[in-house]
């Protein structure tokens, strides 16, 4: 009998071993034939000519210096000037051989004016697109204005020019986890037929055979299933894939061959996506193989099913975030990426234990006939070994996910600032739920299970803590699913980057398209407006050299006061057909006739883009009461048109106030320039953190009963930070006007962010 316990004893040693080496062959694979990568969402860091810059010089050249490495097949620069026409551009290539930039050649030499650069850059290997456009000028310019606040403005620290990446949809996060749930689930379930039952099934004797018999059945057949709608769900991968590089939708990326052939024969995101396809073929292979040798139990064929699996989430990892710094390595393997794929083994033999556990053993166990003193005898022997299994799971996430995290950022209030921050720290909240019902089934469950064992029972009556342990495991499948959710959206979303990555400079929108642009000829308009005894008079100047606003303030009433007392006056210009707010700029005293008469002007780049702009003028007393008037400027490729316009400002307060992260309650009161309340026919706000490229949904505004020109909305401000709120004011016979205000919202906590 002990010498039959030491044989056992031995061959279990063996199958460990064996395991663990199979488990570890794909490291070796990465070792001897995977480059260094990088990659993730690509972000500007620089450009030349800068962003906001005035040439004395036509450039040679377009740079961009990005975060990380870009694929230049699939990346785009075009420029354009104020007439919308678009200026021959070199091919793309790099600079001193770095797969961190793009640089196009200018074969022409740039006449004097505006141009716009919109570019559009997919990374090297996951493809994840990123956008963003800034201008420049060159020749001699008019003057450069002084920021104020606000956005697009050289100099204006609070609009960082770092590109927009993709918005994922649903749709997208439901697909990654997919993905990522079906892996977990083949090799969880191969490492928990190896480790787990496969051992106890040797210690049962005959019932522990029929057992062995009944749920390796039963789980190759759902591995068989699983790894075919993996592959399935490869293939949708990459069709989002052509289909977001291509900016089209799924059904003109079928048609796109050729951009998946070379998706996949010219990218490192091709390279990980075949290694994921032929992981998942050999698995549905095996799996199908393991259910005709089913009656055998298959023994032998799950380790070598366990080795695929292994490699195709060592393929995830290759296409993941950590694969961008994938140059930190040891002994030429990159930490990084061995860091991710034991993340990812660990969280499977985790996770997909417990979907083995509620979908092939309980299930088994009916099936295979087991009494319930079988069956607590099973559960008494097996749970102490996957719980020992998940505890070493728990440790290794903990040890990993650490580190994943602290080589993107160790900033705080970065990460929790970020959408992809606050998307882990959800699934931490899910994760730690599991590990408290995992403690219970080790501390408390496990234990009452093996001492039922030992006294006995009524026969065929399952105990409490039989029970009690099936409801628990499909609990836990349950949060499972949850953690998966939260993970593919992690795969998707824009890791934080330490401080000092962003560059601050001139971004109007992030489009994937032209915006339109102004004329190339020089072009003046003048308006005038009356208010309170003082007339306004406006003269507005644009042209390739650049552009000018210029008014002038007479006293026209007696009994108004002298202009003697004003200290500044601000130009508030706000693109009306663009979500991108207003920014202000501080005014030059140009003459002074005493207390009747005073000009101001500014000069810059100013109406860099086609289409309508409301221009609001606030003059800043210390002595009366602050004047404030509107314009209307309207710019064609051929002319700019100015007229008189009614002031109208939506002032904001907030409940919570200060707002917190969530859903934030507005309360807007519209008013005129006098301060008197203006009801409008609409009123409606768009939410948006421009620094980041996050853009909300336009939310309506209900008027307050019985308050003339008040309004209340609900606007959800999902993460801490500065947020920009676009009104869109509808009045009736007069064109929808934007008017906007800046929040700062603060964490859940009431810290607020740097």
């Amino acid at each position: 009998m002990s010498c039959s316990s030491s044989r056992d004893k031995s061959k279990r040693s063996f199958v460990r071993k064996r395991t663990g080496v199979l488990a570890l062959l794909p490291l070796l694979a990465l070792w001897l034939a995977v480059p260094t990568m990088a990659l993730a969402h690509a972000m500007l860091l620089s450009s030349a000519p800068v962003a906001g810059s005035s040439q004395a010089q036509s450039p040679t050249e377009i740079r961009l210096a990005v975060s990380e490495p870009v694929s230049l097949d699939f990346s785009t620069i075009k420029l354009y000037d104020r007439a919308r026409h678009e200026q021959p551009v070199g091919s793309l290539g790099r600079d001193n051989d770095s797969e961190a930039t793009v640089l196009a050649s200018l074969p022409q030499t740039l006449s004097a004016g505006t141009y716009t650069v919109v570019w559009r850059v997919v990374s090297a290997i996951d493809g994840h697109l990123t956008i963003g456009v800034y201008a420049f000028h060159v020749g001699p310019s008019e003057g450069t204005p002084e920021p104020v606040a606000g956005l697009g403005l050289a100099g204006d620290e609070s609009a960082p020019t770092e590109g927009a990446s993709e918005n994922p949809g649903p749709l997208w996060w439901i697909l990654r986890a997919f993905i990522l749930g079906n892996s977990a689930l083949v090799l969880g379930g191969c490492l928990f037929t190896v480790l787990i039952v496969e051992p106890t099934a040797e210690e049962r004797g005959r019932a522990g055979e029929a057992l062995w018999r009944t749920v390796g059945n039963r789980f190759a057949r759902i591995g068989a299933v699983a790894a075919c709608l993996l592959v399935l769900a490869l293939g949708l991968d990459l069709l989002t894939e052509v289909s977001t590089v291509a900016g089209s939708d799924l059904v003109g990326a079928l048609q796109r061959n050729d951009l998946a052939l070379t998706l996949l024969t010219s990218t490192r995101y091709g390279f990980a996506w075949t290694v994921k396809l032929l992981a998942a073929v050999l698995l549905m292979a095996m799996m199908l193989f393991i259910w005709v040798l089913s009656r055998r139990g298959g023994s032998g064929l799950w380790e070598i099913a366990l080795a695929g699996g292994s490699l195709l989430l060592l393929a995830e990892s290759l296409s993941s975030h950590a694969a961008a710094y994938a140059a930190d390595r040891v002994f030429g393997v990159p930490l990084p990426v061995v860091s991710d794929w034991l993340h990812l083994v660990m969280a499977s033999a985790w996770a997909g234990g417990l979907a083995y556990m509620a979908l092939a053993l309980f299930p088994a166990f009916r099936v295979a006939g087991l009494s319930a003193e079988e069956r607590k005898a099973f559960l008494g022997k097996s749970v102490p070994r996957f719980s020992r299994l998940a505890i070493l799971s728990v440790v290794t996430l903990a040890v990993t996910g650490t580190y994943n995290l602290a080589i993107h950022s160790t900033d705080v209030g970065a990460i929790l600032a970020s959408g992809y921050g606050q998307t882990l720290l959800i699934k931490l909240v899910i994760v730690a739920a599991l590990v408290g019902i995992g403690a219970v089934n080790l501390l408390r469950l496990s234990p009452r299970l093996q001492a039922a064992t030992k006294k006995g029972g009524a026969s065929g009556q399952e105990t409490a803590p039989a029970v009690k342990l099936r409801r628990n495991v499909r609990v836990e499948t349950a949060l499972v699913g949850l953690v998966l959710v939260c993970a593919g959206g992690l795969t998707l979303l824009a890791p934080p980057s330490g401080s000092g990555n962003t560059y601050a400079a001139t971004t109007t929108a992030a489009s994937a398209n032209p915006l339109p642009t102004a004329q190339t000829t020089g072009a003046d308009a003048v308006a005038e407006t009356e208010t309170g005894g003082y007339k306004l008079s406006l003269l507005a100047h644009s042209s390739d050299q650049g552009d000018r606003m210029t008014v002038t303030i007479t006293r026209t009433a007696k009994t108004a006061s002298p202009l003697t007392d004003v200290s500044k006056v601000l130009f508030r210009v706000t693109p009306q057909d663009l979500d991108t707010g207003g920014t202000s700029y501080t005014t030059s005293r140009q003459g002074d006739l005493g207390g009747d008469r005073q000009t101001w002007r500014v000069d810059g780049p100013i109406f860099t883009l086609a289409g309508g702009y409301q221009l609001t003028i606030a003059v800043q007393r210390t002595q009366a009461h602050d004047l404030k008037a509107a314009f209307r400027l309207d710019l064609s490729e051929t002319a700019l048109k100015a007229s008189p316009a009614q002031v109208v400002e939506v002032r904001v307060s907030t409940e919570p106030s200060p707002p917190v992260s969530g859903t934030v309650r507005l309360d807007l009161n519209v008013v005129d320039g006098e301060g008197k309340p203006l009801n409008v026919a609409k009123l409606s706000v768009t939410p948006s953190q421009p620094s980041r490229g996050l853009t909300g949904s336009p939310v309506a505004a209900t008027p307050v009963p019985g308050r003339e020109g008040a309004y209340t909305a609900e606007v959800p401000l999902s993460m801490p930070g500065a947020w920009l709120l676009v009104f869109d004011v509808e009045r009736d016979g007069l064109p929808i006007l934007k008017s906007d205000a800046s929040i700062d919202v603060l964490a859940a906590g009431g810290t607020p962010q740097p």
